[in-house]
């Protein structure tokens, strides 16, 4: 019954993830679109997530993900001053959250599988801006969909281990849920921002070029 406190704190929990899940997507969502990080909804999906993380593990959660979103977004900060145009204002919030919502526990393997993800947006959208390979890595992407693909499956499996316990749920049962879970997530971003740039693309005649590839102008009569 919602009077039993564990229960309500499921409930108030399992709300809060799913109003954090919601919101990371409309994040990545609006960097497919803009290619810029929407501060309102990433404060909002870090917010939740926090709160979903604090209903259902309690408050010593919340010391632990104040840590690691300082950590990772003190990081991205640090390398923003250091080499200025490579990562903005967005990124730093985006990694903030990311370190906020993730943990100390699990920062680092939502780090390593969000620069895998982040690789392979790259190729796609190169190959969907028609870059030669020694470009393919020199353009933007969106930073958003890669590392929301990495983080989102690892939060919820946190949220039902904590919601669920008696569940037994195993490591690899986890390991399976987040192969599968991620990739595919990463696979909808993809499908939603690259795959319509490719179909434009190849919609769009190629301008002929000389040798030196100059673009040839046809002579006015």
């Amino acid at each position: 019954m919602l009077h039993d406190p564990e229960m309500t704190a499921s409930v108030v929990g399992g709300m809060s993830a799913l109003l954090a899940l919601c919101a990371m997507a409309r994040v990545a969502c609006i960097d497919i679109r803009c290619l810029e990080i929407d501060p309102g909804w990433a404060v909002l999906a870090g917010g939740a997530a926090l709160g979903a993380l604090v209903a259902v593990e309690g408050v010593g959660a919340c010391s632990g993900a104040v840590l690691a979103a300082a950590a990772a977004g003190g990081a991205a900060w640090l390398a923003g001053r250091l080499r200025p145009g490579g990562i903005g204002q967005g990124d730093v919030t985006l990694l903030a959250v990311v370190g906020l919502v993730a943990g100390p526990q699990f920062l680092a393997h939502v780090l390593v599988v969000g620069a895998a993800f982040c690789l392979a947006s790259c190729v796609a959208y190169g190959l969907a801006r028609g870059k030669r390979p020694v470009r393919i890595f020199r353009h933007m992407v969106p930073a958003a969909p890669p590392l929301m693909a990495a983080l989102g499956p690892v939060f919820a499996w946190r949220i039902a281990v904590a919601i669920w316990p008696d569940l037994n749920l195993e490591t690899a049962m986890a390991a399976a849920f987040m192969a599968i879970a991620g990739p595919a997530a990463l696979a909808a971003a993809l499908v939603a921002g690259a795959l319509p740039m490719a179909v434009r693309r190849r919609a769009i005649p190629a301008t002929p070029r000389g040798p030196g590839g100059r673009i040839n102008q046809g002579k006015g009569n």
